[in-house]
């Protein structure tokens, strides 16, 4: 029996947004993914309108082919897509067939037989201690617009070194999320998940400091959203993006939002901090996502090891 591609594409997201709590940004890179397959199968079979059995195991690997040779423009250079980038588009129609495949829409998975390659992941990068203070104070010494965005900025960069909270996550909160007494914050992580992630005073004082500049205060203003733009509406993605970026340039860093994610881990690894507190604070559903940040610190697990074990020395 012939299917609309188009239709069914629009059920997965809606069950991944309804059922499985993913974010805007997955969502949305879920749909550009199943969007261009469901392209590609278009063209091979003649239209959107097909029956899903004619979709082969072949099929997709043909998809992932025809995705390793495009080219793209950037910055006036052509360049392919990364290894990274192929592997999501497959991890994303596994997840398409599997939805097919348990709601009984297909006998059988033809995504199934394809293997995920090793992906083998380096280790992340953070900013030294030392370099700190220096990145917490450029944009107050350089603001890329005004004073207003550069205190923005400022409490922005202090909140994702003190929480280690994820992109999504820091644009989403809201003024009432913010518990100033207990020192907390309320953050809705992956799936839906919703987590109060503690947040230290020299965050808060920055945080407060710009909303003063806004003529706002965490008990007048509850229920807008905390970092926003010229118009007065929710930061960008692109836009926080951009901007941590250049600030982690001009110390001479480099790096991206996720970077002062990481820092925020291998700074507590390095000060002690046990392994299972890290991940509860980083929101973490797998412990071996955490471990990544044991490698960074080698000498100060061998510290703890020799301090607290009776045997250790």
């Amino acid at each position: 029996m012939k299917v609309d591609l188009k239709k069914l594409k629009i059920e997965f997201l809606s069950y991944l947004k309804s059922e499985r709590g993913y974010s805007e940004y997955t969502l949305k890179s879920y749909n550009n993914d199943i969007g261009l397959f469901i392209d590609y199968c278009s063209i091979s079979f003649s239209g959107y309108n097909i029956d899903l059995d004619w979709i082969k195991t072949n099929t997709i690997r043909g998809f992932i082919a025809s995705e390793k040779e495009k080219v793209y423009i950037s910055k006036n250079i052509k360049k392919y897509y990364s290894q990274k980038t192929i592997e999501r588009r497959l991890a994303t129609i596994k997840s398409f067939f599997k939805y097919l495949y348990n709601f009984e829409k297909i006998k059988d998975n033809p995504a199934m037989y394809l293997k995920m390659p090793k992906i083998v992941k380096s280790l992340p990068d953070f900013v030294p201690e030392h370099k700190i203070k220096k990145l917490m104070e450029e944009p107050i010494k350089n603001p890329i617009t005004n004073e207003v965005d550069g205190k923005r900025d400022e409490a922005i960069l202090e909140m994702l070194y003190a929480t280690g909270l994820r992109l999504s996550e820091i644009l989403s909160i809201n003024i009432c999320d913010i518990d100033i007494n207990n020192q907390m914050v309320k953050v809705m992580g992956k799936g839906g998940k919703e987590r109060i992630v503690p947040i230290g005073k020299v965050a808060l004082n920055s945080i407060e400091g710009y909303l003063k500049k806004l003529g706002k205060s965490i008990n007048k203003n509850f229920g807008d959203p905390l970092f926003i733009n010229k118009k007065n509406k929710r930061l960008p993605k692109r836009t926080l993006q951009r901007r941590i970026k250049k600030y982690l340039a001009l110390t001479g860093i480099g790096g991206t939002v996720h970077t002062l994610r990481h820092t925020f881990a291998s700074h507590l690894m390095d000060n002690g901090a046990d392994i299972l507190t890290i991940k509860e604070l980083l929101g973490h559903s797998s412990l071996s996502t955490t471990q990544r940040y044991i490698k960074l610190n080698r000498k100060t697990i061998t510290e703890i090891y020799q301090s607290s074990h009776p045997h250790g020395e």
